[in-house]
């Protein structure tokens, strides 16, 4: 070997090291802050007339089942109870054989199923899922105890928006004034809630929560969250981290249920590069009620 080749060698070696040291010993340690976009809230709409603020069932089209136990007087008035909500609002109101959203009975010893208790009265949400703009309400009961002795079917309609989340009202001349006369009205307030509260479709809503971000040389500890804050399940999904607009990892997001969360902690993510931005993004094939809450970027702090 002549002293050249020998050069060469020794260069070479000191070369890969000092690539080596570049790319896999720590430089410095970097901390990320959030810049968090806008968040979609719709706040409350309902204001003080619910049990929980915003209560709604996923669609304007809300399905009902009357027991045969019902006597014709009792089913028809309840029937015209739908028409009389329907004809005010935007809900829709459609008979099923089963898996009901609502159900109506007339017997005395029937209580809710599965040990759930009214949330009010005679009638109400049995099922509620809290969400951060919406609770979302899956099932409802209403016994019919009594006839309506007015021409307009009071009883059945104050149990109805009972179902529909509304507390008692007191105000005498409100039909959701807990004694009932022929003489009550349904508030124009009422109407304007529930048109208001509908309004909005019933899509998903998946958020980006609790993000933290550490990196070390070419090390990236990240923590952050994904949660449906909407009105229906989540289609499956995936959250795409870059850095420095490179992608540096992608993550499949299952499907959330309404209200349902899911948390990542990765440690020692490979960077290929110091940077000095992060961004999260999540992205689905459907639509959402807002997109705003879908990225967040993280921007290196300043020692």
């Amino acid at each position: 070997m002549n002293w050249k080749d020998f050069f060469v060698g020794i260069f070479s070696i000191l070369a890969i090291l000092l690539f080596l040291f570049y790319w896999f010993l720590p430089f410095e340690e970097m901390n990320f802050g959030v810049h968090k976009n806008s968040e979609f809230s719709v706040g409350n709409l309902s204001s003080q007339m619910q049990f929980y603020p915003n209560m709604r069932f996923e669609s304007n089209e809300i399905s009902y089942k009357i027991d045969s136990d019902c006597s014709l007087k009792r089913k028809q008035d309840m029937e015209r109870s739908f028409e009389y909500i329907e004809n005010l609002t935007t809900l829709e109101f459609y008979p099923v054989e089963n898996n009901e959203e609502i159900s109506i009975s007339c017997k005395d010893d029937v209580r809710p199923s599965g040990g759930n208790l009214f949330i009010a009265g005679e009638g109400g949400p049995t099922k509620v899922i809290s969400g951060d703009n919406f609770y979302l309400i899956y099932e409802g009961e209403i016994l019919l105890l009594r006839d309506s002795k007015c021409e307009k079917p009071n009883v059945g309609i104050h149990e109805l928006l009972h179902v529909l989340g509304f507390d008692h009202s007191e105000n005498k001349n409100n039909i959701m004034y807990p004694v009932s006369s022929c003489s009550q009205t349904i508030g124009t307030e009422i109407v304007q809630k529930i048109n208001t509260i509908y309004s909005y479709p019933s899509l998903p809503d998946l958020s980006l929560e609790n993000i933290s971000a550490r990196a070390e040389g070419r090390y990236l500890d990240l923590n952050f969250s994904v949660k449906n804050m909407g009105l229906r399940d989540s289609p499956v999904g995936k959250a795409i981290i870059y850095g420095d607009e490179e992608i540096i990892k992608e993550i499949e997001i299952k499907v959330l249920k309404v209200g349902q969360g899911v948390n990542w902690e990765l440690r020692n993510v490979w960077i290929p590069r110091k940077i000095e931005k992060l961004k999260i993004e999540i992205i689905t094939n459907g639509n959402e009620l807002s997109l705003d809450n879908n990225e967040i970027t993280l921007q290196k702090l300043m020692s």
